[in-house]
């Protein structure tokens, strides 16, 4: 009942006054304890528990990361030359690439050449990038993070030969890993063509010797050789490999008298063939050396052979190329000529007779000389005094013997001599002393003198003995009366004394 009455006094009351219902809400609200909170739907638990789980799982990874995180290992992506093949001729070395990864995990890089059979031609040669590239490398790499690359690196390597190349990384020692090694493939490097010499020739084979008159009237006379000597020439192929030429001079017996070099690489470039200063007037360098007319210096008297032997670059241990050698050269030696031989100051004759009492001083003369000749001419006065001068003049005695004989010898050394010989004989112009006798047939008495007897009469057909000929005869006179002629003649007409 008191239900109903509740009932019926609200009824009214939400019937009859809407405002006071309202109020009544809000005071209970106001008044009445908050309701507890509506539980979360389950699929966002799950969620919630599980961003948990994985932030957790992730600060985890990190610190793991942090602390024991493995590093990356650095290798050699690839190394390769630029071309499998280089020419020495054309002055070219071997150009290298590589890349490396992770290169911040290198310690150094070491470079290396082997030959096929393994042998060390080339390196090591060392790259330090602990701080970073180092200077030899700045102009031919880049360098980032994760990557080193390196592109036609020049290597000096001018051998020739076939060569493979090694790349080796030394990692950094945090890493505790072993060096790391990669080969590049085969490089040839061609050698140098070798330097032939074809064609050796001197400009002349036979010269006379300098300052031969040569005229129209000495047509067998060779041209004489001028100060520069005899000149040569030649022919070398395949220039480009040569080092130097040497030319030396020898007698034809195979007897060294000397030699030149003429080094064809300077110093300050020895990659580049060109010509030296003293050959630069007569040769030119193109495909081939053609050199003509190359002054010798060699101008004596005698027979000389030239030998010309290139020598290319990069010898080693190899032996020379073949030398090519000339034909024999011959200087010849200026003419000899016995310009004047005089005696007592006239041309000398071939003989000579001297008349000579006895008992009286034996006459002497005077020989005089004057040979025309060039460095190789000898004069010889014979018997003595022997080698003289090409002009001179000499006071001799003449032999008691009854003969003397003064020979003059003139030789060039080379062809036969010229002689010129005097001989002076003595006589006694009174062979026969006369004998004075009596008229009565008997010698004279008393004062021990005898009478002279009459001159006997010569034979028509008999002559006296005058080998010399009629140079110490008088004009007019008879042969029968030259021994008086010559007893009576002064000795000054004779010209035999000084």
């Amino acid at each position: 009942m008191a239900g109903s009455q509740i009932e019926q006094w609200h009824e009214p009351e939400l019937q009859t006054n809407p405002a006071v219902e309202s109020a009544a809400t809000a005071a209970a609200i106001t008044l009445a304890p908050l309701p507890g909170p509506l539980p979360r739907p389950r699929w966002q638990r799950r969620l919630a528990i599980a961003a948990g789980v994985g932030a957790l799982g992730g600060l985890g990874g990190l610190l793991w990361w942090f602390f024991w995180r493995t590093l990356p290992h650095p290798y050699v992506m690839d190394i390769s030359p630029s071309q499998s093949e280089y020419a020495i001729a054309r002055g070219e070395s071997p150009l290298l690439s590589w890349q490396v990864s992770n290169p911040r995990q290198v310690q150094a890089m070491l470079l290396r050449g082997y030959a096929p059979d393994g042998t060390l031609v080339f390196g090591p040669e060392t790259y330090d990038l602990s701080e970073g590239l180092p200077v030899n490398l700045l102009p031919y790499c880049d360098q980032t993070r994760r990557l080193l690359t390196c592109r036609n690196v020049p290597l000096e390597l001018r051998e020739p030969g076939q060569y493979r190349f090694e790349l080796t990384l030394l990692p950094d020692m945090n890493l505790n890993l072993a060096p790391i090694q990669a080969e590049s493939s085969l490089v040839t490097i061609a050698d140098l063509p070798q330097p032939t010499v074809v064609e050796l020739a001197p400009d002349q084979v036979i010269y006379s010797e300098a300052g031969t008159q040569v005229s129209a009237s000495t047509p067998t006379l060779a041209p004489p050789v001028t100060d520069a000597g005899i000149r040569v020439s030649w022919i070398v192929t395949n220039p480009e490999s040569l080092q130097d030429l040497l030319l030396v001079v020898k007698r034809p017996d195979g007897t060294t008298l000397g030699g030149r070099r003429f080094s064809l690489r300077k110093p300050d470039g020895p990659a580049q063939v060109s010509l030296p200063e003293e050959l630069q007037p007569f040769c030119k360098l193109e495909d081939r050396l053609i050199c003509q007319g190359v002054p010798s210096g060699m101008l004596e008297v005698g027979q000389y052979q030239f030998e010309l032997t290139p020598v290319p670059a990069n010898l080693g241990d190899r032996e020379l190329p073949a030398a090519k050698q000339s034909e024999v050269v011959n200087i010849q030696p200026r003419p000899v000529r016995i310009a004047s031989f005089t005696i007592n100051g006239r041309e000398a004759e071939p003989k000579y007779l001297v008349p000579v009492e006895p008992g009286q001083r034996i006459p002497g003369f005077q020989v005089a000389w004057r040979v025309e000749g060039g460095s190789t001419a000898k004069v010889e006065l014979l018997p003595s005094p022997g080698t003289v001068g090409l002009q001179g003049a000499l006071s001799m005695p003449l032999s008691p013997s009854g003969t003397t004989t003064v020979t003059l010898r003139v030789t060039d050394g080379q062809n036969p001599p010229l002689v010129r010989a005097v001989t002076f004989e003595t006589f006694n112009p009174r062979p026969n002393q006369p004998v004075i006798i009596n008229q009565g047939g008997g010698t004279a008495s008393g004062s021990g003198q005898t009478a002279p007897a009459p001159r006997p009469t010569p034979s028509p057909t008999a002559r006296p003995r005058d080998p010399l000929g009629e140079s110490l005869r008088t004009p007019g006179s008879t042969p029968g009366s030259n021994l008086p002629d010559l007893q009576n003649r002064p000795p000054e007409e004779l010209d035999l004394n000084f």
